[in-house]
């Protein structure tokens, strides 16, 4: 569908996302986020403890936006993952140079580049938005990114409200929804069948001297709160959110996990770049609990490639099923 709206004339690019959920029992969700750090290092990682035990744990490289004091806005929209060979070098080399010539990926770059030229165009000073770095290629603990770099002046630094204007006609990042925006965005509604919640959203700060600092919401799991049933009053039933303190009841896990679609993408292709970036955080979390990770599946193992196994097979493992079909 996403190919027939493009021959149509439609689109351009689709950021189309899934999700993988699972059901396990984390007894601390801050520990296990500080293990996720630790293996999948990212700049702009953030974590959220919510109220009745929910919890937000991200790790994401991407920068949605950043207002400095002086007015200056940078942002750095990535398009393009490539996975790493931590064995051989050579290889892992070979992994960051086919990424940095794939045509396929520079297209998809280079959209959303003049999207975010375009977005911040609309809030900042004629004139002022440029392209400092083109399609670099950055280097991580499990994939190489192809990240460019747009940044722009906007007109009144060191008011608090311009910064807010200008994450306001950003927002949703271009990274996350594909061009042009607003089309885009209809045909992504039409086509996903479950909300993203936090998931391509943004976690970051305000400052009252007019500076702000927000992440893209990517390689970010949610772990949910625990619900029960209790009777009320007159026999109707409510749901009491349970604590951290639940430890030993099982609670759902959410990793949303997305990839761009353009004129020269393949199914297959796709559907394993998403699974490579949602499976470094799925082995945290197997790995945190002492067991392995698979996905509709396939056995996500640090130490091996991925590979199709007969889940009656593993003793002890995370499964999860990604809802889009």
């Amino acid at each position: 569908e996403c190919m027939a709206a493009m021959h149509a004339g439609e689109t351009y690019e689709v950021c189309l996302t899934n999700r993988a959920r699972a059901r396990a029992r984390v007894k601390d969700t801050a520990a296990l986020y500080c293990e996720l750090r630790a293996k999948n290092p990212a700049p702009y990682g953030a974590f959220l403890r919510l109220e009745g035990g929910a919890a937000v744990l991200c790790c994401s490289p991407e920068r949605f936006l950043r207002v400095d004091r002086d007015g200056v806005v940078t942002s750095k929209p990535i398009k393009g993952t490539a996975r790493r060979d931590l064995h051989d070098a050579v290889a892992d080399a070979q992994c960051y140079a086919a990424l940095a010539e794939s045509t396929k990926d520079r297209a998809e770059n280079l959209m959303i580049v003049d999207l975010v030229r375009n977005d911040l165009a609309r809030t900042c000073r004629v004139g002022s938005v440029k392209v400092p770095s083109l399609m670099a290629i950055e280097t991580y603990a499990t994939v190489h990114q192809m990240v460019s770099t747009v940044s722009a002046e906007l007109m009144c630094a060191g008011d608090p409200s311009c910064a807010i204007d200008v994450v306001r006609a950003a927002f949703p990042m271009g990274s996350m929804t594909g061009a042009p925006k607003l089309r885009t965005l209809s045909i992504i509604d039409s086509l996903e069948r479950s909300a993203r919640g936090v998931y391509s959203g943004t976690i970051g700060f305000f400052s009252l001297d007019g500076a702000a600092d927000l992440n893209v919401v990517i390689r970010t799991a949610v772990v949910h709160g625990l619900r029960e049933k209790t009777r009320v009053g007159n026999g109707y039933e409510v749901d009491d959110m349970k604590g951290e303190n639940a430890a030993d009841c099982e609670r759902e896990i959410e990793i949303g996990m997305g990839g761009a679609i353009v004129a020269l993408s393949n199914a297959e292709e796709e559907f394993e770049e998403i699974v490579l970036k949602g499976s470094a955080t799925m082995r945290g979390i197997a790995e945190h609990i002492g067991c392995v990770a698979s996905i509709d599946g396939t056995v996500l193992d640090s130490r091996a490639p991925q590979h199709e196994a007969d889940q009656s097979s593993i003793p002890s493992s995370v499964v999860f099923a990604t809802v889009e079909s």
